[in-house]
């Protein structure tokens, strides 16, 4: 963990995260010690405070319906999470449903 927050903070110079609801994610039994185990809340503890000491920027954002909205026009695109493409109706972007949700996450940092 130590590790791969240090290169994240070196790396870049704004880290943009969903704000996760970790305690309630805990809740799904299916999901839980998945979820424990991948320690997300140490995590950003750990990139907060090396961000800090290092001068640089990490916000966590609303992530509320980043996966359906297109990050280039704004337009909501419906869509269940076996699809893994996001098309947008509107403006014609194809793209990656994750590379679509990250860049709406980073449109939505201040």
């Amino acid at each position: 963990m130590h590790q791969v927050s240090s290169q994240l903070v070196w790396k870049y110079g704004k880290i943009v995260a969903e704000d996760l609801k970790i305690q309630n994610m805990l809740k799904n039994h299916h999901l839980a010690k998945s979820i424990a185990d991948a320690g997300w809340g140490y995590l950003f503890s750990m990139i907060t405070y090396k961000a800090e000491s290092a001068g640089r920027e990490f916000e966590r954002v609303i992530a509320y319906n980043s996966s359906q909205e297109c990050s280039r026009c704004s337009a909501i695109v419906r869509k269940d999470l076996a699809q893994r493409v996001h098309r947008c109706h509107n403006c014609g972007l194809v793209l990656d449903r994750d590379h679509n949700s990250a860049l709406v996450l980073e449109k939505r940092a201040s």
